[in-house]
């Protein structure tokens, strides 16, 4: 499994490689087929990703709303709405933790998320008895994730001030891998890649909401 920065159709304890051994006639392969064919095992549990532990940016303004003009496809080559923890759900989870207002005043903040995709690409692998003896990256994935915070006059509709962060992260998958382990994979990939929007945003909200903030923090 390789990462690079910037199909769900495996069973949980099924590897593609172990269910091609169980289409075999020869003895190895039917071998390999009751040995390495288990019981699925149970599905992991992933942390939350939160941001409570680095301290908010706390605006002069009414309120935080937190809203998402991004709709998933539901259908391939888009996979999001099959990840224990989809990117649009985690900037969510961003928004809410780093993002404070002080009740004062007429202006709101307004996050939204614009794109949390993340796509699926058939890799090439070698068929074949010689497949068999290879453990190939058979897909990659690519996340990408961009939202805007917009501070806005409540009264008037106009924005004052705004800042935008795009990221996007790429990770392979073996074809070998269980759906656990794919899982396992897609969690990783969300979770570098809204720790480098934290990182992209932290540096446009310094860069251009200072006026609008009470207490601009350290990244």
């Amino acid at each position: 499994m390789q990462d690079h920065p910037g199909q769900a159709g495996h069973r949980h304890g099924l590897s593609r490689r172990c269910m091609l051994a169980g289409m075999g006639g020869t003895a190895l392969v039917l071998t390999a087929a009751l040995t390495g064919c288990t019981d699925p095992p149970r599905a992991p549990r992933f942390p939350a990703l939160r941001f409570s532990h680095k301290p908010p940016f706390l605006f002069r303004a009414r309120r935080v709303e937190v809203r998402s003009e991004y709709s998933r496809p539901n259908r391939p080559p888009n996979v999001e709405h099959q990840m224990p923890l989809p990117p649009d759900r985690a900037a969510g989870h961003w928004a809410e933790d780093r993002l404070q207002a002080n009740g004062e005043g007429d202006a709101i903040v307004r996050f939204t998320v614009h794109d949390a995709s993340v796509v699926e690409k058939k890799l090439t692998v070698e068929r074949g008895i010689s497949g068999l003896l290879q453990n190939e990256q058979a897909e990659s994935y690519h996340a990408q994730l961009e939202a805007t915070i917009e501070v806005v006059d409540d009264l008037t509709g106009i924005a004052l001030a705004a800042a935008t962060a795009k990221v996007w992260r790429s990770q392979t998958l073996a074809e070998n891998a269980t759906i656990n382990e794919r899982d396992s994979v897609w969690f990783g990939l969300v979770e570098r890649l809204i720790t480098e929007f934290d990182a992209a945003m932290t540096a446009q909200i310094e860069a251009h909401l200072d006026s609008v903030l009470l207490n601009p923090p350290s990244a």
